[in-house]
């Protein structure tokens, strides 16, 4: 042991993380083309509230997409997860848990995540989707809570 700490700011147990989106977007996997971008900060630490988003029906469509979200946390977290849900009348219907890892602080990070369509589910299914179906994310160090968003989505 060479006698160094690490000085690298922890998460104070008094403090919020200081995690933060800075944007989000949609790409058809097939084309490359960006179907859905947002700068809006759709993760408030410790909170949990739901918002409107309207989307293009053509995801639905698309044989593939991949969802990027790029992120900065103002502390170090060890061990980031997200835990991805999608309801549909408030009912899961799929849900799954990923492992990022180690975020430093202060530095921006992008997570990308590839959906694959469901069959049977194209823009024909925007009457029984739109307004219908929540996408729930949290977001975890280890096994505590950083925050959580609910968005409900439109289609047109």
């Amino acid at each position: 042991m060479n006698g160094l700490q690490c000085t690298m700011p922890r998460i104070p147990e008094e403090l919020p993380y200081g995690f933060h989106i800075n944007w989000i977007n949609l790409v058809d996997n097939d084309t490359g083309t960006v179907l859905w971008h947002t700068n809006d900060n759709y993760a408030v630490s410790g909170n949990k509230y739901m918002i409107t988003v309207t989307m293009p029906k053509k995801v639905l469509d698309c044989r593939a997409l991949t969802r990027t979200i790029s992120f900065t946390s103002m502390h170090r977290i060890d061990h980031l997860k997200m835990r991805h849900r999608e309801l549909v009348s408030l009912q899961c219907v799929h849900e799954w848990v990923s492992d990022f890892g180690i975020v430093l602080p202060n530095l921006n990070e992008t997570w990308e995540t590839t959906f694959i369509n469901k069959e049977g589910i194209s823009s024909s299914s925007t009457n029984f989707l739109s307004g219908d179906l929540v996408i729930e994310t949290s977001f975890y160090n280890g096994d505590k809570f950083i925050g959580s968003t609910h968005i409900l989505l439109y289609f047109q």
